[in-house]
């Protein structure tokens, strides 16, 4: 408890409940991981004991179908089911039929899809509908598919059921994806974002791509887009690689759009009009200067014609593109050192995108992702918030916030992306002639970084990790012309010119790179270092857990932790200065989730029994006009102590209403006078070995 006591002073006044009453409820608290799609998580939490004298440690162990069935009916989740689920992709008015499970590995589903297809049979009748295996992933998951599409209500029984599994890793919706794009009629001189108004007689904010072009090409890189494929394009066909298609209704084939085939939409040469930003020749004779000319593009077919696929398919795109095995599909002839995804969807990072991500991070790829365009936070848009990608936001002409971009502080760096000039497709449904359009959006931007990757790597005497390439692009942006726009968009404007200079010279850069993890009785947040210092020495690690205090500044590597006063989504910053005073900084979301939960009855007394260290957290609704609420926590023996702490609201010891102390055989005892009507939580922290203690509310009206 010091611990956890400590961190209350450190970090400052907590969030009000008011600022987070949207995010937490008893019956509804968010968790948001990320998934590929639109991802709101909804998680109710356990509701164990209640019966007077039931010790919670010892109920039976309840069978396979039982506990896929008793999860299923249940409006709960215990944390352990909690923590293996993601249904922030279920909004209310949505259906899916489609769902990705991970299996642990050493289980016999791990090991065959057809024992992934008797688990499911064996666990039918849990089910809201029955299920059937689809296909295995390049991660290891699995893609299952319901006999038909279930609401919101009857998915989130489906992902309950499943997570009540103990051999389950992880279950989320096959969340559906869509480019991040929008057309526009043409207005501006061609191709204004690779030129900049640090040059003279230049009032459009560009990327400096003429400069970088004395030093470098792209040649012997490979870039990835992962996209809904490439047409043929005189412009382009000379730096297209075969690909491949992962699309449901065409899988196979190397990449190419096919145009519409069973989709009922407009048709979208996105993919096209990507490539052409990021590797169109250049000082041919022909349409448009790609930003790496001398680079190749492996088309990766994610998306259909409309612009729209799911996460799994985008997944597997990933690991694809990377070198990695898919089942079923031929091996990357060209695994790419950089990954274009020019697409996304609202939530969290699930796993699935998470485990792909680093996957192809470990094989030496740079993942870019375009954070999306609904002028929203990007903290809530994937796969542009997960860890090891780089986030790119959108720029206009006079070098501020494009409209439509989404913002935030995870936002790591700005990149035109209004009235991008590139090539693109004149077929209405099926591919037609060859053309060049304007087209807006996030889309547009990644592939610029992605191009000045390509270069910067093409020249770098020893290739870059990606949290180097991050931070090398961040230390060598253009500012923002006009002062910092409205809304945060990164560290400044993409510099084509100065990253290649910085590359080609050698410099490696320290870079930021972390991970976090939460206590499971607490909600207690520890971070751990992975910064990296291949040149100058690292002499400041700074850390911002998002809770409004200031930076907790050290002169050395520290695991730092931090306390949250509520559950919700966090924006936590790592920043490092090397000893030439660069400095490398990363902000990346996390989501605090409550603790597990055991409900308590008034006047039903509840036994418990802990460890010494033990905290075990319990809630109980106050109805209204209550005028008295007291909790007694009552010791077996004389020698047992425990802290009892009550709360409204919210979980937390940090600001408790009451704190009383069980000792020297005296209960311990917190009464509340005219408690507010709703939610108040007992927390118990054990000091020593307890057995046979009594926990029970009470109120009067």
């Amino acid at each position: 408890m010091q611990k956890q006591r400590r961190m209350s002073k450190r970090y400052g006044s907590p969030i009000t409940f008011a600022e987070i009453g949207a995010l937490w409820s008893k019956a509804n608290a968010r968790r948001v991981f990320a998934s590929a799609a639109c991802l709101s998580l909804s998680l109710a939490l356990a509701a164990c004991g209640g019966d007077s004298g039931v010790d919670t440690t010892s109920e039976t162990t309840p069978t396979l179908e039982r506990a896929a069935a008793l999860a299923a009916a249940s409006s709960t989740v215990p944390l352990q089911s909690s923590l293996k689920m993601n249904v922030s992709g279920l909004s209310s008015d949505a259906s899916n039929d489609r769902f990705i499970v991970k299996y642990k590995t050493g289980t016999a589903e791990r090991g065959s899809t057809s024992a992934v297809q008797s688990r499911l049979d064996r666990l039918t009748n849990a089910f809201p509908a029955k299920a059937r295996h689809v296909r295995r992933m390049g991660i290891g998951a699995d893609v299952v598919t319901t006999e038909h599409k279930l609401n919101a209500r009857d998915a989130k029984a489906f992902m309950r059921a499943i997570a009540s599994d103990p051999d389950v890793e992880y279950v989320e919706p096959d969340t559906p994806m869509s480019v991040t794009m929008a057309p526009n009629d043409p207005e501006y001189g061609m191709q204004w974002g690779l030129t900049s108004n640090q040059k003279p007689g230049v009032t459009t904010a560009g990327i400096r791509a003429e400069g970088a072009w004395d030093m470098a090409n792209g040649a012997g890189t490979v870039i990835a887009m992962i996209d809904n494929g490439v047409t043929h394009h005189s412009d382009l066909n000379a730096n297209i690689l075969p690909g491949y298609d992962f699309t449901a209704n065409n899988r196979g084939g190397d990449g190419t759009n096919p145009g519409i085939t069973t989709e009922t939409c407009p048709v979208v040469w996105h993919g096209t009009h990507v490539a052409g930003i990021m590797a169109a020749q250049t000082n041919n004779g022909v349409g448009i200067a790609g930003i790496a000319p001398a680079a190749k593009v492996v088309p990766v077919r994610v998306m259909n014609a409309c612009g729209r696929g799911f996460t799994s398919d985008v997944a597997d795109g990933v690991t694809w593109a990377a070198g990695g095995s898919v089942s079923g599909v031929p091996n990357n002839a060209y695994p790419a050192k950089v990954i274009n995804v020019s697409l996304g969807g609202g939530g969290s990072c699930g796993m699935t995108f998470q485990n792909a991500i680093d996957y192809a991070v470990s094989r030496g790829a740079v993942v870019v992702a375009a954070v999306g365009n609904d002028g929203n936070s990007a903290t809530n848009f994937t796969p542009a918030n997960c860890r090891n990608v780089i986030s790119v936001g959108g720029s206009n002409r006079p070098g501020l916030k494009w409209v439509l971009s989404n913002y935030g502080q995870t936002v790591d760096i700005a990149a035109p992306g209004d009235s991008i000039w590139s090539t693109y497709n004149n077929g209405t449904a099926a591919p037609g002639t060859e053309g060049y359009t304007y087209m807006d959006g996030t889309s547009m931007a990644a592939p610029m970084v992605s191009g000045v990757i390509a270069l910067a790597q093409s020249v770098a005497p020893t290739p870059l990790t990606s949290p180097e390439m991050r931070a090398l692009l961040t230390q060598n942006v253009q500012p923002f012309p006009n002062g910092k726009p409205d809304q945060p968009i990164g560290s400044g404007i993409l510099d084509a010119n100065a990253t290649v200079i910085a590359a080609r010279s050698g410099k490696i850069p320290a870079a930021a790179d972390f991970t976090c993890s939460e206590a499971t009785t607490i909600m207690q947040v520890t971070c751990k270092d992975l910064s990296t210092a291949r040149g100058a020495p690292i002499k400041s690690w700074a850390w911002n857990f998002g809770t409004g205090g200031p930076d907790m500044v050290r002169t050395q590597s520290v695991a730092p932790y931090a306390n949250y006063d509520y559950p919700g989504t966090y924006e936590i910053t790592f920043t490092v200065t090397d000893s030439t005073g660069a400095v490398s900084k990363l902000t990346r979301p996390f989501q605090v989730i409550p603790p597990t939960l055991t409900d308590l009855s008034a006047g039903i007394p509840l036994t418990i029994s802990a460890k010494n260290g033990d905290m075990q957290n319990y809630d109980l609704v106050v109805p209204p006009g209550v005028k008295s609420l007291t909790f007694t926590l009552s010791p077996g023996t004389t020698s047992q102590t425990a802290t009892l702490y009550v709360r409204a609201g919210t979980p937390s010891t940090l600001h408790p209403d009451c704190e009383s102390v069980m000792v020297r055989g005296g209960a311990a005892t917190c009464t509340i006078t005219n408690p507010v009507a709703g939610t108040y939580y007992g927390i118990l922290s054990a000091s020593t070995k307890l057995s046979g203690v009594s926990l029970l509310a009470t109120y009067t009206q």
